[in-house]
Parts: structure tokens; sequence; C-alpha cells
């Protein structure tokens, strides 16, 4: 869904995209240079807005971010997961590059959008303020095979790649994304914000990141840290499970604030966690192209 994870655009939806571990595909055609952009997706990118505590929490991030230096890379594998439209929000699922101490995002990845009461899923990918979220063509449904990787060429040019090793497609497009800072990498599950608000979270019981890194390594290494999603009350909504050695982690719908998913506990949750509130959306003046902020329903999945 960026200075801070919680803002959309109107016609964009902007999560922050990432890097990946390639995994073997089949030969499939590489796509020269991204679509021309549009007025995009219905919401404006959320950019990370968390203050760094040892535990930190978001209001519309979860997973982990390293932040405090340069990032060159970030990649992660995942697989797309079922989701219930529990509420009429986006989920999306993303590695990139900024997004936390910074106002740009460079990103691409996956999303589940329940505007339609079904879920219709969809890949995308942003370089925000340049370009807002933009929807790929490619077909995405839950039980895809999906790795992504963000990558600064430098001169603020960007390598974007989002592989569907289930359906056999590959987009591999380099962008350019002048005044970037690469001051965060991230590989984060999100809530869309949609217009003045963040988007209710619909269940997308868990999702398993694998193969995570950053700069070429192990997430830990780059001094990653945890980060929980948490609601206006300081309720848990999606835990961040711990990551082991190979850079493994899963994230975790919360039904409520008592009852957590077995086996993904909110890292150190309950010890004195502090946060403050993402900022707010951009203004309609912030959106891509003068696109207006509203919703526009896409296809459920069948």
């Amino acid at each position: 869904m960026l200075a801070s994870p919680a803002v959309r655009t109107a016609a964009a939806a902007v999560l922050t995209a990432a890097a990946v571990t390639a995994a073997p595909a089949p030969a499939q055609a590489a796509r020269s240079a991204p679509p021309a952009p549009t007025a995009g997706r219905p919401f404006l990118p959320g950019v990370a807005a968390f203050a760094p505590f040892a535990a930190q929490s978001s209001s519309n991030w979860a997973g982990y971010a390293a932040t405090g230096g340069r990032y060159t890379s970030v990649g992660s594998r995942w697989v797309v997961p079922a989701v219930t439209c529990s509420a009429g929000g986006i989920v999306a699922f993303w590695v990139g590059l900024d997004g936390w101490g910074s106002s740009s995002v460079e990103q691409n990845g996956t999303g589940a959008d329940c505007s339609t009461g079904s879920p219709a899923y969809f890949a995308w990918w942003e370089t925000y303020p340049q370009n807002a979220m933009q929807d790929y063509a490619d077909p995405v449904a839950a039980g895809d095979v999906v790795t992504s990787t963000v990558t600064s060429l430098g001169s603020g040019n960007y390598e974007l790649d989002l592989d569907d090793t289930t359906k056999g497609w590959a987009e591999h497009h380099k962008v350019s994304a002048p005044g970037a800072a690469n001051a965060s990498a991230e590989i984060v599950a999100e809530a869309a914000t949609e217009g003045d608000a963040i988007s209710a979270l619909p269940d997308f019981g868990s999702v398993h990141f694998s193969g995570g890194r950053i700069d070429k390594a192990a997430p830990q290494q780059a001094g990653a840290q945890p980060v929980d999603m948490t609601s206006a009350s300081g309720a848990v909504v999606a835990a961040t499970g711990s990551l082991d050695p190979a850079g493994d982690f899963t994230v975790a719908y919360q039904y409520t604030s008592s009852l957590l998913r077995v086996g993904v506990q909110p890292v150190r949750f309950g010890g004195g966690r502090r946060s403050r509130p993402a900022p707010g959306p951009r203004s309609r003046t912030d959106a891509p192209h003068g696109s207006v902020l509203a919703r526009s329903p896409r296809a459920a999945a069948s």
C-alpha cells in the first residue's frame, strides 16, 4: 500500500513491493517495459509510520522492515493465501524498498480486493510518487506461488521482478524513480488505505514468506525488525511470527485481540509495545495524473 504504512490514493492502490529469491520457473516471456501508467487503483500507497522501538506496531503493516541504512535489494516468495471477505477492504502482500522513513516506495506484489464481497486477486507494481499502483494483466489465484524482488540499479533506476511459477508468467521491468532514498527494505502484508481511512482488513488466514533476502542476506542480518498490525485500540489484527535463519516467517490474521492463531504469536506480544498512528492518506491533489479518489470494482474470483 508511503512514508509510513498508511496511504492510498484515489485511482491508486499502493503497496510496498519487494525483492525475492527466485525459484525455478518454466520458460516464460518477460516484458521489456511496464504498462503505461493509468488512473490506477482507487487506493493510495501506505508509507510506514512507526517509531524505532524494539517491538514495532503499525496500523497497516505486518511483517519485517529494515531501516537506518541504504539498501539495494529485497526479495521473498509466498503462496497467495485464500482470502475470506469478512470485511470489504483490500489486503496486499509485497516486498519493496523505501516507505519507512521516506516518502517514496518502489514495490510489487499481489493482493485481494474484497470491495464486491468476493475476493478479486491481482498482481501489481508501483514506484510512488512517479507511478501509483498499476495492475499487471496477468492472472492470479489463491494457491499461486509468487516470488518478488526489487533491486536498485543506481542513479534512480530500479528493476521490479514478479514471477508466478504456478501460472507460468513473469514480469521484469526497469523503471525510473528519481530521488528515491533506498532508506528501508521490507517484506509486508498490508491493509490498504481507502479514502481517508485504512480499509478493514479481510481475513487472509495466514501468509508464509520464505527465502526472504535484504541485500542478498537474511533479513535479520540487515537488522530487520518485526512489525505487528494493530487496531486503534491496540489490539493485534495481524501477528508477525519469528524469523528463522533461512529468512522464513509467517504473518497471521487475528480474529480478536484475545484469540491468536495457533503457532503465530506477535513478537514480544504483551511486552510493553509502544506505537504511534500512521500518517493520514495523501490528499486528492497527490493522486497521479489528477485522478479522483473512487472505488473501481474488480472481477471477483470464480
